[in-house]
């Protein structure tokens, strides 16, 4: 069932009553009102009124993201008095695990003290930072919110559909038997996103503009909706999501080639892009050893070249010994922390013995001698470049109108993070300079010449 919810531009206003911790007389502390606004993109402003027979000399804030176990609390500004106005404004718009993006479900409380000693706490509520420039409007089905403004409300409910179709389908494959809430955050045009988007994704690539980006962490994802790939890339980044689940606590070891090419098997809008481009990597010579793809780097086309073996990689895995088996190795991972230890329990081999095996399943001559093999590290605060599409000017008409379409490709590179913000970002690589962008069929990833 599909609920519908209409969120002001102000955020979320609650007026709530209060549970007493600790006190040694009820009657002691007062709840008066409270109100919690979205100041996007520069933070969230608590603000609190308490009364008391005796001066208040201490109000604080207790926060968390939804998806996270512990708490932060932060002191608010106030002056001593019977009656206390409490402020404390939270920052979420800085670099690295700073910065928190819109659509971030939050769980707050207050704690107020005075000085006779008596202690009250608040009931918890939940708070929905949104971006205030826009009346969002949510879509909601199963652990899946889309929250779109304007326009976009056919787009926003394929979007919906697809990404309940993903997280059924990997959760299935990957045995995730609980998904918690996922919230995605429809944009309609670049103009309206860029601002929503950490300090370096602002900074793309000359010709270049993001087209989405996951936050694991905050289990939220950004989405240009107006894209003509938004589905692949809505459901691709999902699944992202859904192995972070599979993985849990080994998420952070979970090899590129094995994370997009699951991302891939889930996607329920898939392109014949990555295809393409194994092909012309087989043809140049141009295929790495599994242990070189823990992350993808490179040229442009290296990096589609290494999408299109990570999906056909995960695709033989899946097709000789079938979804139990991966589930299985998702398990292992967790216990053995190493992809070649739990590749070897599940499967019989390691990451050099698959890569053979794969090899001979295509009809290449696998690696000999000459390729040392070792087994690289994750880095366990990795990311992953944002999803970028071909700039184009467009009318304010065009931006916001529904039929907008631009030909992408629903992809995402991992990189190492500096932050460990736990960030997931979809790559698309559109200005492909070298030989993949001379392919003479034209197909929905949209390479395009400049």
């Amino acid at each position: 069932m599909i609920k519908n919810f209409v969120f002001p531009i102000i955020a979320l206003l609650f007026l709530t009553g209060i549970n007493s911790v600790s006190a040694s007389d009820t009657d002691a502390i007062k709840f008066v009102s409270e109100k919690t606004t979205s100041q996007f993109p520069d933070g969230i402003l608590f603000e609190v009124v308490f009364e008391s027979a005796s001066p208040i000399d201490e109000i604080r804030v207790f926060y968390k993201s939804e998806n996270t176990a512990t708490s932060s609390y932060g002191y608010m500004d106030l002056e001593p008095s019977l009656t206390a106005e409490g402020e404390f404004f939270l920052n979420t718009s800085g670099s690295g695990s700073s910065f928190v993006p819109p659509g971030t479900a939050f769980i707050y409380s207050f704690e107020v003290r005075n000085a006779a000693g008596a202690v009250m706490r608040t009931a918890e509520k939940e708070f929905i930072y949104l971006d205030q420039r826009f009346e969002w409007t949510a879509l909601s089905k199963n652990s899946v919110s889309i929250f779109y403004y304007g326009p976009t409300k056919n787009r926003a409910e394929q979007m919906l559909q697809a990404s309940v179709e993903t997280v059924e389908r990997m959760a299935d494959v990957l045995d995730v038997s609980d998904v918690r809430p996922i919230n995605i955050m429809a944009y309609n045009n670049y103009r309206h996103m860029v601002g929503a988007l950490p300090p370096s994704s602002q900074a793309v690539r000359e010709g270049l503009k993001t087209e989405g980006q996951a936050f694991s962490d905050f289990r939220v994802l950004l989405v240009l909706a107006f894209g003509e790939d938004f589905l692949g890339v809505t459901s691709h980044e999902v699944t992202h999501i859904i192995v972070d689940d599979a993985a849990d606590t080994a998420s952070s070891i979970v090899p590129a080639w094995l994370n997009e090419g699951l991302a891939e098997f889930g996607n329920v809008a898939p392109t014949d892009g990555y295809e393409r481009a194994l092909l012309y990597g087989i043809y140049t010579r141009r295929i790495k050893p599994l242990w070189h793809l823990q992350r993808f780097d490179g040229e442009p086309d290296d990096i589609m070249i290494a999408y299109g073996q990570g999906k056909s990689v995960v695709g033989y895995l899946i097709d000789l010994y079938g979804t139990d088996a991966m589930a299985n190795l998702m398990k292992e991972l967790r216990n053995e922390l190493s992809v070649d230890r739990a590749l070897m329990k599940v499967y019989g081999f390691d990451q050099a013995g698959l890569d053979s095996a794969w090899r001979n399943s295509i009809g290449m001559n696998p690696i000999v001698g000459n390729e040392p093999y070792e087994e690289e590290e994750s880095n366990t605060e990795s990311t992953r470049e944002p999803q970028l599409i071909e700039e184009k000017n467009l009318s304010d008409d065009e931006i916001l109108s529904d039929d907008n379409s631009q030909s992408t490709s629903p992809s995402c590179n991992k990189s190492i993070s500096e932050s460990g913000s736990g960030q997931t970002d979809s790559f698309l690589l559109l200005l492909m300079l070298g030989p993949i962008g001379l392919l003479p069929i034209r197909n929905r990833t949209g390479f395009h010449r400049r």
